[in-house]
């Protein structure tokens, strides 16, 4: 519980630090559903329609020459056979407008840290992925995730601590433009 709090008072605490240094453009929300969840299930028991919700915050900095930075809040439920939570903040470079004109066309590495909760017990856990995106209009974007995660609490509960890759598809909405 710990681990979880200090990370949103860090959150919070660079979110504000930043917005004095930098002209912010957006503040979004997104929702991404993993794919091969949704579609197929696993191998693990859990059946196509499993619910892997992850939810994000999203803090835009104002637009350079190939792109933005970002900061983003995570939460992520998996409704699995045994649930996961996990939660976490990340930072990362949006690349809008470096492989083309087009700067609906965006690509955003990122790498992030945070906490796992399965079982009654935080794990400390690393991230990190690649959205791929397309805004549809200056408030909504569709996109894509392939993210990695280092699953300590399988390191915990199985002794199996993995990489582990996910796909997710979603949208995000712009909810309000600063300056």
């Amino acid at each position: 519980m710990k681990i979880k709090k200090n990370i949103l008072q860090f959150f919070l605490l660079f979110l504000l630090s930043s917005s004095s240094y930098y002209a912010q453009d957006y503040v979004s929300i997104s929702v991404h559903q993993d794919f091969k969840l949704l579609a197929f299930g696993d191998n693990l028991g859990n059946k196509a329609g499993t619910l892997d919700v992850l939810a994000r915050a999203k803090y835009q900095f104002s637009q350079k020459r190939f792109g933005y930075f970002i900061l983003m809040a995570e939460f992520e439920k998996a409704l699995l056979n045994n649930p996961y939570t996990r939660f976490g903040a990340s930072a990362g470079y949006t690349l809008n407008n470096f492989f083309s004109n087009d700067i609906n066309f965006e690509i955003t590495p990122y790498l992030g840290a945070g906490s796992i909760l399965r079982e009654g017990v935080y794990t400390f856990s690393f991230s990190g992925g690649l959205e791929i995106g397309y805004r549809l209009s200056e408030r909504t974007k569709i996109s894509s995730l392939f993210q990695f995660t280092d699953r300590t609490d399988l390191g915990r509960m199985f002794d199996d601590r993995a990489l582990r890759f996910s796909f997710f598809i979603g949208l995000e909405i712009n909810l309000f433009k600063i300056r």
